[in-house]
């Protein structure tokens, strides 16, 4: 074989391994694209839950307020429960706003990078949006109880300081518990974004 012959060889050759190159970054980036598709099905399919609970304290307290369960005397006494009402329907505003942006997201493989980062931020800022909804909820929560229990006590200052403490420390250990039970956590960021490092080792 003389010099020729050979660089044309080794060109057809160079030809062929980046032509297997290329489908091999094809094919993973189909992979991903799919992971990507069953990580989104499984997001919404976990709003379900949310949406069913967030119903739920909606209902609830609708029934509260209407029929006074906790002998409410005050007109003041029902702002804990109405702002529970309305901090669980923003939540579920946000929750279907969530739904319909996840719905609308389009990973195609050749813009699947952009849209996975577009996700991400997306993704981040519902989360952060609920987390503050469940924290506020929880505050509201501790404080439902409060007029029916105060009325009970004597009104010297500390029984108010202990009063005002209460939901405080309420709340605070509800959050404590929520957070080391990895309920502020969202799994499917972390899948994200290590689809997201996968598909850059690809480039």
């Amino acid at each position: 074989m003389d010099l020729d012959e050979f660089k044309i060889t080794w060109k057809a050759y160079e030809q062929k391994l980046d032509s297997t190159e290329r489908l091999g970054q094809q094919l993973l980036q189909i992979v991903l694209q799919n992971r990507s598709k069953s990580t989104i099905d499984k997001m919404i399919q976990d709003l379900r839950l949310a949406f069913a609970i967030l119903i739920g304290i909606i209902l609830f307290f609708t029934a509260v307020i209407a029929g006074n369960a906790f002998d409410y005397t005050e007109p003041v006494h029902y702002i804990p429960a109405c702002c529970y009402l309305v901090i669980a329907g923003v939540g579920l505003y946000f929750s279907f706003q969530h739904r319909a942006n996840l719905r609308k997201t389009r990973l195609l493989t050749h813009d699947l990078y952009q849209a996975l980062l577009d996700l991400i931020k997306f993704r981040t800022h519902h989360t952060k949006l609920m987390k503050r909804v469940w924290m506020l909820a929880m505050l509201s929560g501790s404080m439902v109880m409060l007029p029916a229990i105060a009325h009970k006590f004597s009104e010297d200052w500390m029984n108010t300081l202990l009063i005002i403490l209460l939901p405080i420390g309420l709340t605070a250990l509800s959050i404590g518990l929520a957070t080391l039970a990895g309920m502020f956590t969202d799994p499917y960021l972390d899948e994200l974004r290590g689809q997201l490092k996968e598909l850059d080792e690809l480039h």
